[in-house]
């Protein structure tokens, strides 16, 4: 796999949600090199921040991550010889760290009590306390050249979606940095004026829900990694959502089972929380165009099958059933 391998992903139709007339769409982000989505983030901080000359090859860079970040970070930086150190909360899935540190970068576990914030705060006091080193934070979360590298995914589903005459109706993406959802949702609703954009949060965790609501808010543990960090990001852009919802990482996870089982795609947990929301839209209305995306890919998961960090105390399922 090479650099140029990143992105272009297909648009593929879910035949088993399909019904009352509506067409559900996904864009198949788990088959970039590293499996997921974080390619196109990585590739377009990096690219961008070398054309400014911000950093050059022989430096480390740094970053926080629960893990899908840290293997495309890890796999670009590798490819464009850089020293990768990425700082993550403990209890992340073992395949991520072994993939992680398959690619030379070092790996730094930072307390659960803080979850990804404690990460995030870990990396830039690394920086900082090394910045006479050739050190640079990436800072994903708060970059906005992470939603900018999304502008040409969004291109690229516009392209694919009028190939096949479809006029979306819906995108439905869940938010953890935001900016795959907010770089998406701009090309989209410059594309097509009609089109409804809802984003989602895993329930545990959901500042933007709770703000949009008046409601207090208070970040707890959950198993949608990835997902639900606590904070409103600067890559989320609340003027492209149209509306905000909310999933349960406990309907995530058989929901992901499901469609594996069905349809023989290897998503990941938070692929299923964009098809429950999927699955309400078809339920409500007849004849509409609905598109979302797979994020990453179930291998990723291996090591905690059955949906239970014991880390972070979320409740297990095992064939859907609470222990």
């Amino acid at each position: 796999m090479e650099l140029k391998d990143i992105g272009n992903t297909p648009l593929v139709e879910l035949a088993t949600l399909c019904a009352n007339g509506n067409r559900v769409f996904s864009k198949c982000e788990y088959l970039n090199p590293s499996g997921s989505h974080k390619d196109r983030t990585y590739l377009n901080i990096i690219n961008r921040l070398e054309e400014a000359g911000t950093i050059s090859p022989g430096m480390t860079l740094v970053d926080s991550s629960t893990g899908n970040g840290g293997a495309a970070l890890a796999w670009i930086g590798r490819l464009k010889g850089y020293k990768v150190k990425v700082f993550m909360p403990e209890g992340m899935t073992e395949e991520r760290k072994i993939q992680i540190r398959s690619y030379g970068a070092e790996i730094v576990e930072t307390p659960k009590e803080f979850f990804l914030q404690g990460a995030v705060l870990r990396a830039k006091d690394y920086v900082l306390k090394n910045s006479s080193k050739d050190c640079y934070c990436l800072d994903q979360s708060n970059s906005l050249l992470n939603k900018e590298g999304w502008i040409v995914c969004g291109n690229e589903l516009v392209k694919q979606l009028r190939m096949q005459n479809v006029v979306p109706d819906f995108f439905v993406c869940s938010i953890g940095t935001g900016g795959t959802f907010s770089g998406i949702a701009e090309v989209l609703k410059q594309a097509y004026v009609g089109i409804k954009t809802i984003a989602l949060e895993v329930s545990s965790s959901a500042p933007l829900f709770a703000q949009r609501n008046n409601l207090a808010f208070n970040h707890q543990p959950h198993n949608l990694m990835g997902l639900g960090a606590g904070v409103i990001s600067a890559n989320t852009d609340p003027g492209l959502i149209d509306e905000i919802s909310v999933i349960d990482g406990a309907d995530a996870w058989p929901r992901m089972k499901q469609f594996i089982e069905s349809e023989k795609l290897p998503i990941g947990p938070t692929c299923g929380a964009n098809l429950l929301m999927c699955d309400e839209i078809v339920k409500r209305f007849q004849n509409k165009n609905i598109v979302t995306l797979f994020f990453d890919s179930s291998w990723k998961y291996a090591s905690r099958w059955d949906g239970f960090y014991p880390e972070y105390g979320e409740v297990r399922h095992v064939a859907g059933r609470d222990l």
